[in-house]
């Protein structure tokens, strides 16, 4: 049970980390998703399930706490993956066809999107916390 809790709260950017690498290596043939609609599908579905575990996690955190600060360094993981990815690629290390560059695409869109508006509204929440707090 605490490897399922850790998955769901501090793990799940582990987690779409590692299928962003293995998505990138498309060359291992039992890793490999099919290059059409149901492997963008796929890729699509990670990526939802993705932001809406850490929509959720959000949803049902505490506030104030320093839960934030921790989130935000997590949530950059990802980003940091796929920024591995881009120089690799651009330097020649890793070719990626275009299915991988728009699937990666998508997952950058997904963790941007975490990482600006679940952190801002993470921060908002626990900033009007401390400040109801303190009107008491």
């Amino acid at each position: 049970m605490p490897i399922v809790r850790f998955l769901f709260r501090e793990g799940s950017p582990f987690v779409f980390s590692v299928f962003i690498a293995l998505f990138s290596l498309q060359n291992i043939p039992f890793l490999s998703l099919p290059a059409d609609a149901f492997g963008m599908f796929v890729v699509g579905a990670f990526s939802l399930a993705y932001l809406s575990m850490q929509m959720a996690l959000i949803a049902f955190s505490r506030v104030g706490r320093d839960g934030p600060l921790l989130d935000l360094f997590l949530s950059l993981i990802p980003l940091i993956t796929l920024i591995i990815l881009a120089v690799l690629d651009i330097v020649g290390k890793l070719d990626l066809s275009l299915f991988q560059i728009l699937g990666l695409g998508i997952a950058g869109i997904v963790v941007l999107m975490d990482i600006i508006f679940n952190t801002l509204v993470l921060f908002k929440m626990n900033r009007l916390a401390s400040d109801f707090v303190q009107m008491e």
